[in-house]
């Protein structure tokens, strides 16, 4: 990361398959890094989550058999409201939670991950329905032994149910409720003083915000292809153009850490001119 010279030429071999085996490119040519959720952390979430259904059938089959009682109902009734409950508890439970809860579960909130497809985008009905069906065979029929070996297998931690609706589990990261403030490094704080970082479209700030934070824990060739892009974004918005051979996190730290510095040092002058209008507003008399 320490060249700008060869940015334009050597990007084609860093997009290349081995170099993104765990990242996405979405749409807009963005890398996405996904961290898989590890196999320890579905394994707990899936507890949680079959504690819950067990719960929902012994507490449903309770009710239902109670319920038949009491109005002295025949034993194929019965049987077919404890059939209706288990469809909704192994079937309905997973399907309505990834529907609801944007590909989590209870098991997941808790665990801090989240179903999505092999491209990163949310999961569909169908996938969610497939997924919940192969679980009955792969966690419940066979006590999780195919869905423990093909999770230990898979590079991905993906079970059966996974491989065959095209989904993953990943590790959502909790975000720091107190974010603390970026600093301008001391070798460009002379040169982002001077430049105009106004121009930054919002799309692109978010994006950087997004990258710095997480930076030291991604893959390092995916750390490195995210910086240059967002370098390669974020050039024709900043003038003038940082000192030669600055590094490109570097970089983005600057402008991000200036433009914020900026941003701030306008919303507080608003705001004093707001208390100040205020102020005037109050000490005008008023007519009769």
């Amino acid at each position: 990361m320490s060249g700008w010279g060869h940015d334009n030429h050597g990007h084609g071999s860093d997009t290349s398959p081995s170099a993104d085996r765990d990242a996405l490119i979405t749409g807009d040519a963005v890398l996405l890094d996904l961290r898989t959720a590890s196999f320890a952390t579905r394994m707990l979430s899936a507890v949680i989550d079959g504690a819950l259904q067990l719960l929902l059938l012994v507490g449903g089959t309770i009710a239902m058999v109670w319920a038949a009682a009491r109005a002295e109902l025949d034993d194929g009734f019965v049987a077919a409201g404890i059939v209706v409950i288990s469809v909704l508890a192994y079937v309905g439970y997973p399907v309505l939670c990834e529907l609801l809860l944007r590909g989590r579960s209870v098991g997941r909130l808790v665990m801090g991950t989240r179903v999505v497809r092999d491209d990163g985008g949310p999961v569909h009905v169908r996938q969610s329905l497939l997924r919940a069906v192969m679980a009955m065979l792969e966690i419940w029929s066979t006590s999780g032994a195919i869905a423990l070996t093909c999770s230990v297998i898979d590079r991905k931690s993906r079970r059966v149910g996974d491989l065959l609706a095209g989904t993953m589990v990943i590790q959502e990261r909790m975000r720091d409720l107190s974010p603390q403030r970026v600093a301008v490094p001391a070798s460009l704080q002379d040169w982002v003083h001077g430049a105009d970082v106004g121009r930054l479209p919002l799309t692109l700030m978010q994006d950087i915000r997004s990258f710095l934070p997480r930076a030291a824990t991604i893959n390092p060739e995916s750390r490195r292809q995210l910086s240059r892009d967002l370098l390669r974004r974020t050039l024709p918005h900043v003038a003038p153009a940082p000192p030669p051979g600055t590094d490109p996190e570097q970089f983005l730290t600057a402008v991000l850490a200036e433009r914020s510095r900026r941003d701030e040092m306008r919303l507080r002058r608003a705001q004093e001119r707001q208390q100040e209008l205020a102020a005037e507003v109050r000490t005008v008399p008023f007519s009769a």
